[in-house]
């Protein structure tokens, strides 16, 4: 079995150490809770019968976690599609 270029695995640990970032800040983020906005203020809406309590906005720091976890995503992909597609030597 050949060894992986230096390089490889250089960029594959930054690569994991991003998504694992960008996952850790998507969900630290994420626990803000429901917005306290919405439709619930619209007067024809306001009554019991619609209160949209699972609610989600996505914050600036939900939005930067994903987004650097969806970098180190196609950090990943790019290594396994550089791996895949070397050459081998001819000499097997």
């Amino acid at each position: 079995m050949r060894r992986m270029p230096v390089g490889l695995v250089i960029a594959a640990i930054i690569a994991g150490v991003l998504v694992l970032g960008g996952v850790i800040l998507y969900i630290a983020g994420s626990s803000a809770g429901t917005a306290s906005f919405g439709w619930f203020a619209y007067q024809p809406i306001s009554g019991a019968a619609f209160f949209p309590s699972s609610l989600v906005v996505l914050t600036p720091l939900t939005a930067t976690g994903a987004a650097i976890a969806i970098a180190g995503l196609i950090g990943f992909g790019v290594i396994a599609g550089f791996i895949v597609g070397r050459r081998h030597p001819t000499g097997r």
